[in-house]
């Protein structure tokens, strides 16, 4: 873990701060769209509406803030310069937010034509991502400096090279599913939304918050060091799982099944292992400690829903929403409230000409990322029980999220502006 900065290196502050604060828009309209369906959204994971709210989180959500991530922490912790980062940020941002507002339009009314339109502006932007993160790499590796000082972050630049790998089979994936709907092409569509959600879940999302928890918990939560070679070793892993589990789902072949049992145990080490830094902390528990607590918990869970027999009146929903909301939403969460008020700190320094700057701390304050945390934990308890009980809950968990964001978009705007306006 490298826990020395290149802050000299660090993007512009808007680069990756329009990244972040994009995020809770997409949260806010997946949101609104539980609160306009209401419980047939939970029907089922193939229901328009579920497939449009659960796009407008993976990729207005989650890919977004995790695209800002990786353009500020590849340069600071590990010396990989993104290319020509001022054009290639503005303009994946741009193109990943019209693209995501397009295809949950193409699920919620649809038109081959809206999937035509949403298909260009996503694959350019997921390319461009990949592409600028690719040559960055290899060019790092090429540098003896730049190689030298990136030993140290080996471990998280693996996880990297890995996930980014994950999210290409991911979008072309998805891409060819679009295709299909758009050109009415004979695809079999199931078998690949399979592996779709396989490669983005696994490989794109669990993969990256591995990698990244490996630098930043830490890092921030000031914890030991997770266990040598275990970080390398579960990424590994994943990869290599996910390839096997794929193979067996293309061939039907019955080891698919004790392949993903396989997968759900590695991210299980991830999380015990986890917790038992955060326990080990040498600072008392802030709101993100609470953040990364609710995320492991919660990947722990999903992993025992679908390890175990399912329960009379079981949703299959359930594991989905834990693993994304409970598990990579919050740990997102937990990311933010450090990174943001960090990079907002680090920008008024280097620009404060002689005044005063404030703390860390008072840029977004303990109290108000803890009860935001408390607002995300009564959304997210609600959401998983609308999963079981819709016609009940489904609404009341809308507006419990629709809150709950709007706390996250107030905080992270209140910080964005007491920085523009001193």
């Amino acid at each position: 873990m490298q826990r020395r900065l290149a802050l000299e290196r660090s993007a512009p502050l808007w680069l990756s701060m329009r990244f972040f604060a994009s995020a809770p828009l997409f949260a806010l309209l997946a949101g609104a769209l539980l609160l306009w369906q209401g419980p047939p959204l939970l029907a089922s994971r193939w229901s328009p509406a579920a497939l449009a709210a659960t796009h407008l989180f993976t990729l207005g959500v989650l890919t977004m803030v995790m695209s800002g991530a990786l353009l500020q922490l590849l340069p600071v912790v590990a010396g990989v310069d993104i290319p020509r980062v001022g054009l290639a940020a503005p303009a994946i941002h741009a193109l990943l937010s019209a693209g995501t507002l397009l295809l949950a339009g193409a699920f919620c009314w649809p038109r081959p034509l809206l999937f035509q339109l949403a298909l260009a502006p996503l694959a350019l932007a997921l390319a461009w991502l990949l592409g600028a993160c690719a040559l960055g790499l290899w060019r790092a590796r090429a540098d003896p400096a730049a190689a030298a000082r990136a030993g140290a972050a080996q471990p998280m630049l693996d996880g990297v090279r890995i996930a980014l790998g994950a999210l290409g089979v991911t979008a072309a994936l998805g891409a060819g599913m679009a295709a299909a709907l758009a050109w009415a092409l004979p695809l079999p569509l199931a078998r690949l939304a399979d592996l779709h959600a396989l490669w983005g879940l696994a490989g794109w999302i669990g993969v990256l918050v591995i990698a990244i928890a490996h630098q930043v918990i830490p890092m921030f939560q000031v914890t030991p060091l997770y266990p040598a070679g275990l970080t390398r070793a579960l990424n590994r892993a994943v990869l290599g799982l996910t390839l096997a589990a794929s193979a067996a789902q293309l061939a039907g072949h019955w080891s698919a099944a004790p392949l993903h049992a396989l997968l759900l145990g590695a991210f299980g080490v991830f999380a015990v292992a986890t917790l038992d830094l955060l326990r080990r902390r040498k600072r008392p528990a802030d709101a993100t400690t609470l953040f990364w607590r609710l995320a492991m918990a919660s990947l722990l869970a999903c992993a025992a829903l679908c390890l175990a027999p399912p329960p009379a009146g079981a949703s299959a929903l359930l594991p989905g929403l834990l693993f994304l909301l409970g598990f990579a939403y919050s740990a997102v969460l937990g990311m933010l409230y450090k990174i943001v008020p960090f990079l907002l700190w680090q920008h008024w320094q280097e620009n404060a000409d002689d005044k005063p700057v404030p703390g860390i701390r008072h840029i977004i304050t303990e109290e108000a990322a803890r009860g935001q945390f408390r607002g995300h934990l009564a959304a997210l308890a609600l959401l998983a029980g609308a999963a079981l009980w819709p016609t009940p809950l489904a609404r009341a968990a809308a507006v419990a999220m629709l809150a709950s964001t709007l706390h996250l978009a107030w905080i992270l705007w209140r910080a964005l502006r007491l920085r523009a306006t001193h």
